[in-house]
């Protein structure tokens, strides 16, 4: 697991500037309390980048919030394009969020990684393997089978499911930190609990 905490120059302003955000974008986000944001001048690519599953992602909050703080995606219908990332990571993407709204940021964030990951986990079937591995002597020259445990099993599917996101807290001065996070979902609780930290 790891859990970074940074200062960052990044806030709503910044995003609400970007060349790709027209008028009537920038209206909306000026409203938003929660904004998700793209990866830009990822892997060669000129546009910026949502991972795919982000439309889940901001249909599940724009379900569950109140109406007083509001989410937002920081790109056009237009323009909005998503891109597989290979690796063994669910990616969540990232979000810049005011300190005012931590508390339902987290109480929406929470519930939707356990829906979507944790719970899956969970209903995974217990596996017993048995290590049938043997030793065989011939002309004294010991030889291993190729059966060890280590080929039996298949070791992604044992593996609990990682996830990386990372969050930019805005405070009412102005000042942001960004909180980093890769590692098991089951431990989502790690992040939220330095998230709430900067709860205004």
């Amino acid at each position: 697991m790891e859990l970074t905490i940074t200062d960052s120059n990044e806030n709503f302003s910044t995003w609400s500037t970007k060349g790709f955000v027209t008028e009537e974008l920038r209206e909306s986000i000026s409203k938003a309390s929660i904004l998700i944001v793209p990866f830009e001048d990822l892997r060669d690519t000129p546009k910026p980048i949502f991972p795919i599953g982000t439309e889940e992602i901001l249909s599940y909050f724009k379900k569950e919030l109140p109406v007083e703080h509001p989410i937002d995606i920081c790109i056009t219908d237009e323009d909005y394009l998503e891109f597989a990332f290979y690796s063994d990571y669910k990616r969540l993407g990232h979000f810049v969020i005011k300190a005012v709204a931590i508390q339902v940021f987290v109480g929406v964030l929470s519930p939707f990684i356990y829906d979507s990951y944790i719970k899956q986990d969970e209903s995974k079937p217990q596996i017993q393997i048995i290590d049938n591995s043997t030793t065989n002597i011939d002309n004294s020259t010991y030889v291993t089978t190729q059966n060890h445990i280590s080929t039996l099993s298949n070791k992604k599917y044992l593996e609990p499911t990682y996830i990386k996101f990372s969050v930019t807290i805005v405070d009412t001065s102005g000042t942001s930190k960004k909180i980093s996070y890769e590692g098991p979902a089951a431990e989502i609780d790690t992040v939220l609990n330095a998230l709430k930290e900067y709860e205004e």
